[in-house]
């Protein structure tokens, strides 16, 4: 069951009229839906309206939102709208796969973290000749059967 306030939340503006009533029925809390992972919350409309200011129209979640200040403190060429959309990618795929499957992401991740040091031992290597062992120069491993030359 989605987490509901029990009662809307008031909070006096500028333009209230000094009774407890905001002006308009801002302080009303309304139910929103992240953009990039799907989760609802309750907030006003004058949250509502910064959040989507600062994420260019979207309304991104805390946690999704601090995700997309990480990505962009990454890769400063990055466009605010562009670390949303790449964020929201990497949710949908989460999505996707990790829910409807834990084994098969289990492995999909495995496979990435293998490719990942893979690509990192071979650009480390600068394209060295490889070793008597089958694999780039590195250091000796026990289970090497070749002797030293």
């Amino acid at each position: 069951m989605p987490w509901r306030l029990s009662r809307p939340v008031e909070i006096p503006t500028a333009g209230s009229d000094g009774g407890g009533e905001p002006a308009g029925g801002e302080g009303e809390a309304r139910s929103v839906r992240c953009e990039c992972c799907g989760m609802a919350e309750e907030c006003t409309p004058t949250y509502i309206g910064r959040v989507r200011e600062r994420f260019q129209g979207k309304w991104v979640c805390g946690l999704c939102g601090e995700a997309v200040k990480e990505r962009q403190a990454r890769e400063p060429a990055l466009t605010v709208a562009g670390a949303v959309d790449a964020h929201a990618a990497l949710c949908e795929r989460f999505n996707t796969t990790v829910r409807l499957n834990p084994k098969l992401s289990l492995a999909s991740s495995m496979r990435d973290i293998a490719r990942k040091s893979s690509q990192h031992r071979s650009s480390a290597a600068g394209g060295a000749s490889p070793s008597p062992c089958g694999g780039s120069k590195m250091s000796r491993a026990a289970t090497c059967a070749l002797p030293y030359v």
